[in-house]
């Protein structure tokens, strides 16, 4: 269901998708970069506006915009160049036997979930989302939440293939998210909330290195404190565990940092933070 693209082989996918399918599919999100359409000369064979279902105000242009690749359309290679720009609007190329109102209606439907008998919008179409999806759910999950999509292909350090038999789904999508994986999902939240933080300090991504820590650190940041983690005291633990994953390999003492959670105001906590770095 989950493939790796190498590079030098993704233009030739695409091309040969087209041809099957007579068309494809590009997706973009004005919220990323809303100069696309007036940057790129492209000629779609139509758009379509993707609409949240709880937003009943937003005009068109502002939403997801679907956009239909006919074949022999000379643009292949920049559209595929745009999926790696992480500052342009294009974040998937979707190929589907569907046509573009039934893939518009699925991934609108695929977005709203339940939980607990309340609602959430879950924008599993932005990659940085996708990536932690394609690790929590289960293949059944992942099958419902790509419908009528046949396969969808995004870039998240490489381009990546997700691949499945097509449905189409009429009614609205019970992904019967369990506990766990929903604590997961709030994880995978945090998570991207503090790389792009993170990111824009350091201006570079964040290494390999970094990567592991951050995850290692929330997944137990979470599980000390029953998914209510202190907000100051986690934002001083993971800013001095990013700079020290980039100068050493140290080894976090969790004993200890659970205990100054459970005991220590946020100002002793900085001070052992600081403490440390003097060491």
């Amino acid at each position: 269901m989950i493939k790796t693209i190498l590079d030098e082989d993704i233009n030739k996918i695409v091309i040969n998708q087209i041809q099957r399918f007579a068309k494809m599919y590009l997706l973009v999100d004005p919220k990323i970069n809303d100069d696309f359409f007036f940057n790129h000369d492209f000629e779609f064979e139509s758009v379509v506006p993707i609409r949240d279902r709880q937003d009943t105000v937003s005009p068109d242009y502002e939403c997801l915009q679907l956009c239909m690749i006919k074949k022999g359309a000379t643009y292949i290679d920049q559209v595929v160049a745009e999926l790696k720009n992480n500052k342009s609007s294009a974040i998937a190329l979707i190929a589907s036997p569907y046509a573009i109102k039934d893939i518009q209606k699925h991934i609108s439907n695929a977005m709203f979930v339940s939980y607990n008998a309340d609602y959430y919008i879950l924008r599993f179409y932005d990659p940085h989302v996708l990536i932690h999806l394609v690790n929590i759910f289960s293949e059944k999950q992942l099958d419902k939440l790509l419908g009528s999509i046949e396969y969808w292909y995004y870039w998240q350090d490489s381009y990546i293939e997700l691949h499945h038999k097509p449905e189409l789904i009429l009614s609205d999508i019970n992904y019967q998210i369990t506990a766990k994986q929903w604590q997961k999902i709030k994880i995978s939240q945090t998570y991207n909330a503090y790389e792009y933080k993170i990111v824009k300090q350091q201006k570079k991504p964040l290494s390999e290195n970094q990567k592991n820590t951050l995850k290692q650190l929330l997944d137990w940041f979470y599980k000390t404190t029953f998914n209510k983690p202190d907000q100051q005291k986690m934002d001083c633990i993971v800013s001095y565990a990013m700079v020290q994953s980039e100068q050493s390999h140290p080894e976090i003492d969790y004993n200890l940092l659970d205990d100054l959670i459970k005991n220590q105001d946020i100002n002793q906590f900085e001070y052992y933070l600081n403490d440390l770095d003097k060491e």
